[in-house]
This record gives structure tokens, C-alpha cells and sequence, in this order.
């Protein structure tokens, strides 16, 4: 309600209590406060964090779209003409 409402610090401070209680949840949306204050480098540490966590389906299609290698680093694009 506080983000509906505008009262984004009030958001985050909520985001990061869940999160530290547990709420997987709670990273992903962090993450979407913190890139839409401006802290890229911020909101995708929150995003490997909720990836970390379990959290896959949202978090990696919206941050690596091609998903996460074994080693923590993005998968490149696939190309057409690439077989194995």
C-alpha cells in the first residue's frame, strides 16, 4: 500500500523487513524500487539475491532472459547458426 500511495522509502523499509524475515517475495519487488530509483548496479544484486533465493521464474526471465550460468554469470544469447 505505501508504494500505491507513493511513500517509496516507506515501501522499501517494508520490502527489506519481509525480506529479512523470510519472504522471498520481497526481493524481486526491492529490486524493481531500487532500478526505478535509478540503482542499477543496487537492483540487480537484489535480483541475484532472489534468484539465489529460489526465486527463478520472474527474476531471472526479467533480469537474464537467456537464465544464469552454472558459475552465477549470464547466459549469452543463443544464436541461430550456433549447434553444439
Amino acid at each position: 500500500m505505501r508504494e500505491h500511495v507513493g511513500d517509496q522509502q516507506g515501501a522499501e523499509t517494508l520490502y527489506r523487513q519481509a525480506a529479512d524475515a523470510g519472504d522471498r517475495n520481497a526481493l524481486p519487488n526491492l529490486a524493481r524500487i531500487r532500478e526505478q530509483a535509478g540503482d542499477q548496479e543496487g537492483a540487480e544484486a537484489l535480483a541475484r539475491q532472489a534468484a539465489d533465493a529460489g526465486e527463478t521464474l520472474l527474476t531471472v526471465e526479467r533480469w537474464w532472459p537467456y537464465g544464469l550460468d552454472r558459475d552465477g554469470s549470464p547466459t549469452p544469447p543463443w544464436s541461430a547458426d550456433s549447434s553444439p
